[in-house]
């Protein structure tokens, strides 16, 4: 047998090799799950409280998109009357699920590392379609630009709502102050665009 004959036997034998072989490098994966992106998993919201798992984790991986998800196409946001007062009342009128989105990705935008916690929600009012939760939280952006560290925190109640067989977040209101601390509304406030 030739060079070429011995070559070309070769060449055969391996490809006929990776097409049986289970597993190669030549087969496709398997697609993603439904419900996940390039940041964090989804967590299927059947139960109220797990809105507050997607929340965080659409923050801390920065790209919001699993905080998004969680918000009914009614959400609204209701400032402390203090942060309404600093910062006047038109930073905050119609603020709706869009502008939420808006000043979302502009504040992870201008994040290096951002951080949050909700500390123990309490379930303080609920029906089989409706609860509403009362939590501290705390949020820690850090400037991507500066590399300071800058922290927030409040105590907010949020209303939730059963769309289907899951939960989204209707309403997010800052209620009570913690000394020493903005509230993540101040921060909202602070980062939008009044007009847009």
């Amino acid at each position: 047998m030739t060079t070429k004959s011995n070559d070309l036997i070769v060449i055969l034998a391996l490809a006929l090799f990776f097409e049986a072989a289970p597993g190669c490098i030549f087969q496709p994966r398997d697609a993603e799950p439904p419900g996940t992106d390039a940041g964090s998993t989804w967590e299927p919201a059947d139960v109220p409280s797990k809105v507050f798992i997607n929340l965080r984790t659409g923050v801390v991986d920065l790209t919001g998109v699993n905080y998004e998800r969680s918000l009914n196409g009614n959400f609204t946001f209701i400032p402390t009357p203090e942060d309404e007062r600093q910062l006047g009342p038109d930073v905050f009128a119609n603020w709706d699920v869009d502008v939420e989105k808006q000043v979302l990705q502009k504040i992870l935008g201008d994040a290096s590392i951002a951080e949050v916690s909700f500390v123990n929600p309490q379930n303080i009012l609920g029906t089989s379609t409706t609860a509403t939760f009362q939590s501290p939280y705390i949020l820690k952006i850090t400037d991507q630009t500066s590399g300071n560290v800058n922290e927030f925190q409040a105590v907010a109640e949020f209303d939730m709502v059963k769309v289907g067989s899951g939960w989204q977040l209707i309403q997010w209101r800052d209620i009570e102050f913690v000394e020493g601390f903005a509230t993540w509304g101040f921060l909202r406030g602070n980062n939008r665009q009044v007009g847009n």
